[in-house]
């Protein structure tokens, strides 16, 4: 019982770090539960099978040039450790990032649960496009007039760096990331500078067995630049391990809701739906998220203690 109240403990005070905090440059995922390899490299391999999985994310439906995200990992156990690929790429408006990480986790089975160690390390491809939309008027400089703005595409390799620890329990994961080590960077125009900031996520969650078939599952996200901050709350229920759905709040700017399944042959399937409630949420829109991922139980090596999947603790 103790050992539990500890456990509890930690995910509620990861919970009370995000409720302290108050989006920034890397994309925000609703379903951010079934999406840690896409934020942390210490989660390669922590559930000790092969997992490919895809995320598709359009944000701001109602925006012209809105945000829109796509993601692919691949990650799973060795004997070495747990290694992953991720491939993302984010547009925005001119920008489009597309990322390539390689990522290592060093697992250290404890007690209670599997702790990892993890680094990544990749390339990003910055492109800024040219066709920024200037007002004509008096009170905005022509874009030839402006040397903090490029006059022709640009596109750029950066080298980009990671790290991270998360833990999985039998009814509990936390863990941490931080991302863009090596602050990437470059120039646009004769003055402009553009680069990606370092940035710091924490992740919590906890499964509540609430008799033979339901089990409830609240989580919380945070991701900061130290800048500005987004914090994620969230619930889902879960019936029979196989079937799920629940709500999230995203401070000050969306509710989402969301539902998916689970097939026995390892497929997962996952759908939610933003509705922004912000000021400016009336001219944005709902943004739209679809997730599917496979697992397959391949290893090598020493056989290891298998746990359970961290979307079904």
């Amino acid at each position: 019982m103790r050992v539990l109240m500890k456990k509890g403990v930690l995910c509620v005070l990861l919970l009370i770090c995000c409720l302290m905090l108050k989006a920034q440059q890397d994309p925000h995922f609703t379903q951010h539960m079934h999406n840690h390899m896409t934020v942390n490299p210490a989660f390669a391999g922590q559930q000790n099978r092969w997992i490919i999985s895809g995320i598709y994310r359009n944000q701001w439906l109602g925006m012209p040039d809105a945000p829109e995200t796509y993601a692919l990992n691949v990650d799973g156990p060795l004997k070495i450790g747990g290694v992953g690929l991720n491939l993302m790429n984010d547009k925005l408006g001119v920008q489009n990032m597309l990322h390539l990480m390689l990522n290592y986790s060093y697992k250290v089975p404890l007690r209670f649960g599997m702790f990892g160690i993890g680094v990544r390390a990749g390339v990003v491809n910055a492109k800024i496009g040219s066709n920024y939309f200037i007002p004509g008027d008096d009170n905005h400089a022509d874009v030839k007039d402006d040397p903090a703005i490029n006059q022709q595409d640009v596109s750029k390799m950066l080298f980009d760096m990671g790290a991270g620890v998360f833990l999985t329990g039998k009814t509990y994961y936390a863990g941490m990331a931080l991302s863009h080590l090596t602050k990437p960077k470059f120039t646009l125009g004769e003055t402009g500078r553009f680069f990606l900031a370092p940035s710091l996520s924490l992740t919590a969650g906890y499964t509540f067995q609430v008799g033979a078939s339901w089990a409830l599952q609240p989580s919380a996200y945070l991701m900061t630049d130290f800048v500005s901050s987004q914090y994620v709350v969230n619930m889902n229920a879960v019936f029979r391990q196989s079937y799920w759905g629940g709500v999230s709040y995203r401070y000050q700017e969306a509710v989402a809701f969301m539902g998916g399944l689970e097939l026995k042959n390892g497929i997962m399937v996952g759908y939610s739906y933003d509705l922004n409630v912000s000021k400016v949420g009336k001219y944005v829109g709902g943004s739209h998220e679809v997730t599917l991922s496979y697992s397959f139980g391949m290893t090598w090596g020493k056989r290891q203690k298998v746990y359970k999947s961290v979307r079904f603790l």
